[in-house]
């Protein structure tokens, strides 16, 4: 499944947060799709996709203390389209 994550943090944390960026481990179950930065400061968007819970905890959890992270799944619209034509 495919989520779309965006991370929000206080200007006052952003040395934190890119200490955070350098020490930054993927875990196993989760692959990056794309990521993307506010060039405003402040906000980072990532998607992935994950199908494992434990990853999905493990990947955000680490984060908590630093930034606000409002994470759902998401689909491409045209995928979407199709599963929603399937249950008319």
């Amino acid at each position: 499944m495919l989520f779309m994550a965006i991370s929000t943090w206080k200007p006052e944390n952003r040395d934190e947060i890119m200490e955070h960026f350098k020490e930054l481990k993927v875990p196993s179950g989760i692959t990056i799709k794309n990521q993307w930065v506010d060039l405003t400061g402040g906000r980072y968007f990532i998607l992935f996709e994950t199908d494992d819970p434990e990853s999905y905890g493990a990947f955000n959890l680490p984060w908590s203390d630093v930034c606000e992270i409002d994470c759902v799944p998401v689909m491409e619209s045209a995928e979407f389209m199709k599963l929603m034509n399937k249950h008319q």
